[in-house]
């Protein structure tokens, strides 16, 4: 399966018999055909014709529209309703406290051993007394979670595991020019949060994709709470992968130098989008740090790259690329829902 992305600033997306052409000033930039097409993503001021829009809702073609920043904006929804059985039980389950402490749990497990796979990797290759501090810390925020009896004890489990983690993360990055004081989010206050945050709405589309195509309902989770226009699940399901999909490419692009200083917009350079601004426009300490528009598809092939790369799958016996990883474990979850596992 494969996914177009749009970056070009005005242009058209058109759809010409199964293909779609994306158009810029009557030139053609791209055409993709969509017999193997799973996604399309947007990214700012991109136009859908109204015959690629009703052909990409027909054909179940998950359509996502982001910011030029990478913000997630909203994205196509047919009116076909998916496994509805599934659902109702999903909804059943939402109501079993033990239910949604147990799979909460399965949550923060999973994504704070992924954390401590990544820190192992690169304590073997050059050891550090920081990285082995926050290795312990992980460990017994893992041993923790047995013992937790609310999802706020749950939540404190995953954010001490988290501050550890992310603690230590500058230890991890070898190349001059990316410096990081700790996670921010709105706005990213440097580049490795850029790419971070970045990459993290990249992979919501990713997760929220495999959850339609379960059909599970992506507004309903545990280890985050349920509310209006908040996906729940996806963040959910979400966790595990974070640092192996989107922390490991961040390192990745920027210790290979597949990402420089030079690919981003600093503070003193931009402008503060209007969909962060608000109605008070912030300081300028407080503008965010952008990807150039040039490099935002530099960093996309980063993160898909990572998508294709094939690891062995334990439930399967078998290797998979990380994008059925994802679609897989999205499954599991459904049958663990309905009692089949």
């Amino acid at each position: 399966m494969s996914v177009l992305y749009v970056t070009e600033q005005g242009t058209t997306v058109h759809k010409l018999g199964r293909r779609l052409v994306v158009r810029k000033l009557g030139h053609v930039i791209e055409t993709v055909h969509t017999f193997n097409l799973e996604q399309v993503i947007l990214f700012g001021n991109i136009q859908l014709t109204a015959q690629a829009t009703t052909f990409l809702l027909q054909e179940g073609i998950d359509t996502v529209f982001m910011g030029t920043g990478g913000r997630y904006r909203g994205r196509l929804v047919s009116g076909d309703g998916k496994n509805i059985l599934l659902r109702r039980q999903q909804f059943r389950k939402a109501e079993e406290e033990s239910f949604l402490l147990d799979i909460a749990q399965r949550f923060v497990r999973g994504k704070l051993n992924n954390c401590r796979t990544l820190l192992r990797r690169h304590q073997r290759q050059r050891p550090n007394d920081e990285i082995q501090t926050a290795l312990l810390r992980i460990n017994h925020s893992i041993r923790a979670l047995a013992g937790t009896r609310s999802l706020d004890e749950i939540r404190g489990r995953e954010g001490a595991g988290a501050a550890a983690y992310f603690g230590c993360f500058p230890r991890l990055i070898l190349q001059e020019g990316f410096p990081f004081g700790g996670r921010t989010r709105r706005p990213p206050k440097d580049a490795v949060n850029a790419l971070l945050s970045f990459g993290y709405t990249m992979l919501l589309g990713t997760v929220t994709t495999a959850i339609q195509v379960v059909g599970l309902d992506p507004f309903l989770g545990s280890l985050h709470a349920a509310e209006n226009g908040k996906p729940s699940l996806v963040l959910d399901l979400m966790e595990e992968f974070r640092p192996l999909l989107v922390d490991a490419a961040v390192l990745r692009a920027i210790n290979r130098r597949q990402m420089v200083p030079g690919d981003f917009l600093y503070q003193e350079d931009v402008e503060m989008p209007a969909e962060l601004a608000g109605d008070e426009p912030p300081a300028r300490e407080d503008y965010p740090v952008l990807l150039r528009p040039e490099s935002i598809r530099k960093w996309i092939l980063v993160y898909e790259q990572t998508l294709r790369q094939r690891v062995l799958y334990p439930p399967l016996g078998t290797q998979i690329t990380w994008r059925q990883v994802v679609l897989e474990q999205a499954r599991r979850l459904a049958r663990h829902i309905k009692a089949e596992e």
